[in-house]
Order: structure tokens, then C-alpha cells, then sequence
């Protein structure tokens, strides 16, 4: 009986020691939850402070944008997006000028140089009439890019971003960077978005990345892209690169859409290494005056140069393209010894070459005459048979052949013989005679040419 009793108490005691265990693990365990769901909170990180690089601590007497950089990169919270505010005392421009390159982003991040008191961004449906106050000036950073981003969902608005030694903003290679947005910058001019102050490589640069925005839908997102050494948007889509776009933006023009701030290369520059199923969106914007440059034109000084191979889809839809110093739209052949920069490609029969967008077909305008008010145009389209493409019109001065004024589209089928007859289309407002007309065609998969030869209005 005793016996029984003592093995009663021990297995007791047993179950009470496992017991307060189990509890303190759970306990631990609860900690450990906590102190996740605390790490991945997202912070606000004011910068109130044109010094550069600081104290070395971001918080009320003194935070840098270095400061601030820093902290968010420190804050171990890898998917959520702490934030960069600004709200630094007086009135006016507010001058950061790096005296180092600034630190890699490599935590998401939203840089939002609108939350500077005075800011305010654009509301115009053409130009943009934003209200900048925050400038980062490389002129003193050396050899820099001025924002260098290597987290996923990153977001930079609201900057002047001037006079960097290397691109004014950078995107790392890989998928480290997917989902950035940069949206309503002024990118290589002055703040007040009508002196060109370009950075000394590129705009913006993408290396291997998807699912980013340059722009957007809403006028907010308006960016202005001007005064680089060499391509406005530079895109690089070497093992990725889906589902980029380059949506609503000014690029190469003042703030007005209207005045020379060319960058030297091209516009809007895509490379993709073949193979590659890349595709980019280049869609509602304003590429003007680029490739006014005195050095070799290595990667063009066309509006848009696409540069790949087969499996390459870049679809350029509604922009107003005019005065760049080489073709409006440039298909580079890659495959071809003859393919070059700023030469146009011949089309050929049933479009069964291959390489850059698949080297579609441009359509072929016949006729365009004004009367009673209404501009017809008339052309063909021989492409590959039994396909839909989307055909887009443009109007232009006399004697110039790229698409300065999107007038409208129309679907255009091919018949087995591959050519579709003759189409015709009307625009609601009427084109001045001596104006020039000309035409794009895109492909079912996104695949866009080149523009067509010009037609003179009668």
C-alpha cells in the first residue's frame, strides 16, 4: 500500500514538472510569436535634416536621409514597408547633398518626399505642375547612383534626384527589386522641372527585374525623366524581366512636355538577352527630343529602341513620340549583320522573320485625305495570316515620321493570304493638309513595329 502511495506521488510530480514545462514552452513560444509579430511592424522614419551623413542615429534632434536609410534597412521586418518621411524646417527647395553614395535600400521602403510640408503633387492631364522640395544633388557623392534598390515593393516618390556620377536611380539585379514603383519624381533636372541637370549614365536603370512601375495611370504618378548622359529609362531584361511598365511619363522634355531636355541615348532603352520571354508595357507618354548627344550612339538615340531576340514582347501603345534624333520606334535585328540602331526594318512577306518583337510587320498607308471635317486613311497591313492586330494612327508635322499625336485605333484582321485588303479609318477631328500621318501595328501577343512610312494629308 505504501508502495502505491510513493509511485502515486512521484507520477504526480512527474506530470507537475512536465507540466510547468509544456507551460514554459508555450510560454517561450508566445514570446517568440510576439517578438516576430513586433519585428515585422512597419516604422516611420522622419527625416528632418539636409546634413549629410549625421550623427548616426535617425530620431527627433537629428535623422538624415543616410540615418534613415540605414534604420529602415535595420528594422528586420523583410515583408512589410517601413516609411521615409520628410519634414524639414523652412520653406522651399530642400537640398540633400550625399557626400558618399547613399546606402543600399535592402528592406522594403517607402520613400515619400510628397509628406514634405510645401509638396504637393501633379493634377495636370498634360505636363505636370508637381511642387518638388526635396532634391538629392550627387554633384559631391563621386561615383554613385542616387538610389540604389535591392528590396521587393520599394516605393520613391516625391524626389528631385540631379547630378549623380551613375544613374539617378538604380534597381539591382535579379528578383531583389521586383515591384518597386517609382512614381511622380523629377529625375536629371532641376526642381523646377525646366533645366535639364542630368545624371551622368542613365535615368532610371531595371537590371533583370519584374512587375515594375515607371509612372502609372493617374497623373499623380507622372515622372519626369530628362538629362541623363544616356537613356532616359534604361531596362536590362537579362534572366527576367516580366511585366514591366513605363506608363504616363515625360521623358527627355521640360515639365510642359514641350522643351528640349533631351537625354543623349534613347528615350526608353530595353535590352533582353535571348532566350528570354521579356516583355515591357511603354504606354501614354511623352518621349521627345532624345539622342541629342555628340558621343557614339551605342544603344541608339531613338524615342524607344528594343534590342533581344525571339521570345522578346514589348508593347508601345499611345505615346506621343517626335523629335528624337533617330527612328520614333527602333526593332534592332540582332540576328541580322545588317541590323543597326536608327535603320528601319523592311517588311516582308506573311512576317515570318524573327527576332525583336518578332520584327512585325508595319502597316502600309495608301491615302489620307481631309473633307467635311473628316480626316479617311486608308492602307494595308500584310502580317501573319489569320491574326487580329491593333492598329493605331498618328498625326505629325510635314516631313516628319514618328507619332507625335495619337488619333485613335482600329482592329485589323489578316485573311489566309496574309494581308487584309484594304482598311480604313476615320478620325473624329480633321487633320490639316501637309500634316503627316503614320501608323503602328501590334500582334494579339503585345508585339508592337515600328512606325509606317509617312502619308501627307490631302
Amino acid at each position: 500500500m505504501q508502495s502505491t502511495t510513493a509511485s502515486k506521488l512521484v507520477c504526480r510530480e512527474r506530470t507537475t514538472v512536465l507540466m510547468v514545462g509544456l507551460a514554459m514552452i508555450v510560454g517561450l513560444l508566445m514570446v517568440g510569436l510576439l517578438a516576430s509579430v513586433a519585428q515585422a511592424a512597419p516604422s516611420t522614419f522622419i527625416v528632418n535634416s539636409t546634413a549629410d551623413p549625421g550623427t548616426g542615429s535617425c530620431d527627433a534632434t537629428e535623422c538624415t536621409l543616410r540615418e534613415a536609410i540605414n534604420a529602415a534597412n535595420a528594422n528586420n521586418n523583410p515583408t512589410e514597408k517601413d516609411r521615409i518621411n520628410f519634414n524639414i524646417s523652412g520653406t522651399g527647395v530642400h537640398t540633400i547633398s550625399p557626400t558618399s553614395p547613399l546606402p543600399q535600400i535592402t528592406e522594403p521602403v517607402i520613400i515619400n518626399g510628397y509628406s514634405q510640408p510645401g509638396s504637393s503633387a501633379n493634377t495636370l492631364a498634360k505636363g505636370t505642375n508637381a511642387v518638388l522640395t526635396i532634391e538629392l544633388d550627387g554633384t559631391n557623392a563621386g561615383s554613385a547612383d542616387g538610389l540604389s534598390i535591392g528590396a521587393k515593393g520599394t516605393v520613391v516618390k516625391g524626389l528631385v534626384i540631379n547630378s549623380f556620377g551613375i544613374s539617378g536611380i538604380r534597381l539591382l539585379g535579379g528578383a531583389d527589386a521586383n515591384g518597386t514603383k517609382i512614381q511622380g519624381n523629377f529625375i536629371g533636372t532641376d526642381p523646377a522641372g525646366t533645366t535639364a541637370q542630368g545624371n551622368s549614365s542613365d535615368g532610371i536603370a531595371l537590371t533583370g527585374n519584374s512587375n515594375v512601375v515607371v509612372g502609372g495611370t493617374l497623373a499623380s504618378m507622372r515622372n519626369l525623366i530628362s538629362g541623363s548622359r544616356l537613356a532616359g529609362v534604361a531596362i536590362f531584361n537579362f534572366e527576367t524581366g516580366i511585366n514591366n511598365k513605363v506608363l504616363g511619363n515625360l521623358i527627355g522634355t521640360d515639365k510642359n512636355g514641350s522643351a528640349n531636355l533631351g537625354n543623349g541615348n534613347s528615350g526608353v532603352f530595353i535590352l533582353a538577352r535571348q532566350p528570354n520571354n521579356s516583355a515591357t508595357t511603354v504606354q501614354n507618354n511623352t518621349i521627345a527630343f532624345n539622342g541629342n548627344t555628340t558621343e557614339p550612339p551605342p544603344r541608339g538615340t531613338d524615342g524607344v529602341v528594343l534590342f533581344g531576340g525571339v521570345g522578346t514582347t514589348d508593347t508601345i501603345l499611345s505615346n506621343s513620340i517626335f523629335a528624337n534624333s533617330g527612328l520614333g520606334i527602333d526593332l534592332i535585328d540582332s540576328g541580322s549583320e545588317t541590323g543597326s540602331t536608327n535603320v528601319s526594318n523592311a517588311n516582308d512577306s506573311c512576317d515570318t522573320d524573327e527576332n525583336t518583337n518578332d520584327l512585325q510587320n508595319k502597316p502600309n498607308l495608301t491615302s489620307a485625305l481631309t473633307s467635311s471635317g473628316t480626316t479617311t486613311i486608308k492602307g494595308r497591313l500584310n502580317s501573319n495570316a489569320n491574326q487580329t492586330f491593333t492598329v493605331q494612327f498618328f498625326r505629325n508635322p510635314p516631313g516628319t515620321n514618328e507619332g507625335k499625336t495619337f488619333l485613335g485605333q482600329k482592329s485589323v484582321s489578316t485573311d489566309s493570304t496574309c494581308t487584309t485588303g484594304t482598311f480604313t479609318f476615320s478620325t473624329n477631328q480633321a487633320v490639316s493638309a501637309g500634316q503627316a500621318i503614320t501608323a503602328t501595328a501590334t500582334d494579339s501577343e503585345g508585339n508592337t513595329s515600328e512606325f509606317s512610312a509617312p502619308e501627307t494629308v490631302g
